[in-house]
């Protein structure tokens, strides 16, 4: 079974490198134009499904691949962003400005700092645990694509692979990424990972 992985087209967020987590923004105008790019490339695995977040800047990612293959984007909010809690919609400069002491422990250690409000990371596990077994249940042998988010998307790599979840989330997305997850004889692997090739031709 493959999973093919894809993380949201920009939007004016990350333009502006703020954190987004589940606030509902849209692509912008670059953001729009990578998922149109993108729904060439996902048409050359030929997937079964394609599941989304509930948020916007996910579905608008998805729904050109959508058109192109005469699928219906399955939203849930199982795949929903991690919550970043007072965080969200800040830049680094408005967090350093209203939050210094946090914004310190942040850029010593962003996982463990104590964010108000912020999602527990045991909840946020089993959200993607849950994300996970419906991914790996969907398909049978056809594969799938997930349509999410950084911070989602590298945590369940981690998963998927059975590294620790307590140790560091090594892998970065950039925006509409086409990365490749295989499942062969239990043996799972990377087969491709953070491939943009397809947004510059």
């Amino acid at each position: 079974m493959r999973i093919v992985l894809v993380r949201h087209g920009q939007t004016t967020a990350n333009a502006e490198n703020r954190f987004q987590g589940q606030i509902d923004f849209p692509l912008n105008e670059l953001g729009v134009q990578q998922a149109e790019r993108l729904a060439g490339q996902l048409n050359k695995y030929n997937p079964y499904r394609i599941f989304t977040s509930d948020l916007r800047r996910s579905i608008q990612t998805a729904e050109p691949t959508a058109r192109l293959l005469c699928l219906k984007p399955e939203q849930s909010p199982i795949f929903r962003e991690y919550s970043w809690g007072e965080l969200e919609g800040l830049s680094w400069a408005e967090i350093k400005e209203r939050y210094p002491a946090l914004f310190s422990r942040l850029r010593r250690d962003l996982r463990s700092a104590a964010i108000p409000n912020q999602e527990p990371l045991n909840i946020f596990r089993k959200r993607v645990q849950k994300g996970l077994s419906m991914l790996l249940s969907s398909g049978g042998s056809q594969t799938v694509v997930l349509v999410g988010h950084g911070r989602y998307l590298n945590a369940m790599v981690v998963e998927y692979l059975g590294l620790d979840f307590n140790g560091p989330w090594p892998f970065s997305f950039a925006s509409a990424a086409v990365t490749v997850l295989e499942e062969v004889a239990e043996r799972r692997r990377i087969i491709r990972f953070n491939e943009d090739f397809h947004l510059t031709k």
